[in-house]
């Protein structure tokens, strides 16, 4: 009988060896390189993770973008403010571009570490199918619960500004009547030029064409003017100017009159806004789930969407999750093949649209029946429950992805432990 020598353990990329036993099912590693593991999938997520994010936000962020302009054009509106609207319709894009972004970013990740065999590795040390799945779950979890935050109160907080924001510009008398250097039409039959614009309301070179009154048609030109609020009514004060009034009886008879002062209402071009209800997007969570039927919101509105708006609110974020997971379950379960991964990646995009389908099927119904509502949830919980059975019921345990001269799910020749003896 001989004594085998005692052997250091191999410590590899930094990992301790771990005492014999079941790491990861089968697996001799320890569990320094287990957080190793989650940690280098967690990055290997996290990069392409931002990329899509700034890809998809960007396209869908300008689509949007573009329902703001005509008002912001319309209302001659700055630059700025385009920016505002722009930058208040981001919380709602990020609703919508963050799942679609981490199932992107996975599917990406995890056919990464599958083209170089990084994965097969992993399974061969012991790693099982459900094993990897921890970091992806750990990423998942988090970005549901930042989806959570922006759904409950960043978006109606949003939504609600920018109406506000809205409804005041078509308010803003002097911005739709005023812009130097330019023709500006604020009513059908008017129209209003001025040369340059010297701050605090001043005006220079003001000239105003007025052709609304059927029985004559009125020109006014002034060196100067100024702006002026008086009790929510803006006015125009011209001085040192001219007044051309021609009247359609007398076409061959031009009046003018010349004036130091004289005033132009504003204030009839005004747009009449009015009492504006609340849109379910502009609402918070507890009062979209306790608005009930004769509330003033619903005498234009349906109950149902109220209802579908707050459960879409809460059950969004759960995609978050479910599509992460459908990309790795769809791509793990069809093992390892040399031909490529093509088909399994149309399967998880096939598999991620469908979702999202039956997830604006269900609001779509919500909306028309408030009593519906947990339909919302089952989409986004089918696909978790779906990812889980495929990881669990195809054969995904370590001994399914040996490596030839691996035996037992094990990576390598194991150690014997100190004091053993061979025959």
């Amino acid at each position: 009988m001989h004594r085998l020598p005692q052997t250091a353990p191999r410590r590899g990329l930094g990992c301790r060896q771990a005492p014999r036993g079941p790491c990861w099912g089968q697996s001799s590693l320890g569990a320094n390189c287990v957080r190793r593991l989650d940690r280098y999938v967690y990055g290997q997520l996290l990069g392409p993770f931002l990329f899509f994010v700034l890809v998809f936000t960007g396209v869908i962020w300008l689509s949007q973008s573009l329902r703001v302009i005509e008002t912001v054009v319309n209302n001659g509106q700055s630059a700025l403010v385009f920016l505002e609207f722009t930058a208040l319709l981001l919380p709602r894009v990020l609703t919508v571009v963050l799942p679609v972004a981490a199932f992107a970013a996975t599917l990406y990740a995890i056919n990464r570490l599958f083209g170089e065999s990084e994965i097969v590795v992993m399974f061969a040390a012991g790693l099982s199918g459900l094993r990897l799945l921890r970091p992806v779950l750990m990423f998942t979890v988090t970005l549901a619960l930042v989806l959570w935050a922006i759904s409950i109160y960043v978006v109606p907080t949003s939504q609600r500004e920018i109406r506000d924001r809205i409804t005041e510009v078509r308010g803003d008398v002097a911005a739709a009547f005023l812009r130097e250097g330019a023709f500006m039409t604020p009513s059908d039959g008017v129209t209003v030029f001025v040369r340059r614009i010297t701050g605090g309301g001043a005006l220079d070179g003001v000239f105003i064409h007025d052709s609304r009154d059927p029985d004559q048609v009125a020109t006014y030109t002034a060196e100067r003017a100024v702006l002026l609020s008086e009790k929510g009514a803006t006015r125009l004060v011209m001085f040192d100017g001219v007044a051309q009034i021609a009247r359609l009886e007398q076409p061959d008879t031009l009046s003018l009159l010349r004036f130091e002062q004289l005033g132009y209402d504003l204030a009839q071009f005004a747009k009449e806004t009015g009492e504006r209800l609340r849109k379910p997007s502009e609402m918070y969570l507890p009062e979209l789930l306790t608005i009930e039927e004769g509330d003033p919101e619903t005498r234009f509105r349906p109950l149902g969407e109220f209802r579908a708006e707050a459960h879409e609110a809460l059950s969004s974020p759960l995609y978050a999750i479910a599509l992460p997971l459908l990309a790795v379950a769809v791509v793990l379960s069809a093992g390892f093949r040399r031909q490529g991964f093509l088909g399994r990646v149309l399967a998880a995009v096939g598999a991620a649209v469908l979702l999202r389908v039956l997830g604006l099927a269900a609001k779509s119904v919500v909306a028309g029946s408030a009593a519906l509502w947990p339909s919302l949830y089952l989409p986004p919980l089918l696909g978790i429950a779906v990812a889980i059975w495929l990881l669990s019921s195809q054969g995904l345990a370590p001994r399914s992805w040996r490596l030839p001269g691996v035996s037992g799910g094990r990576a390598g020749a194991e150690t014997a432990p100190s004091g053993g003896a061979a025959e």
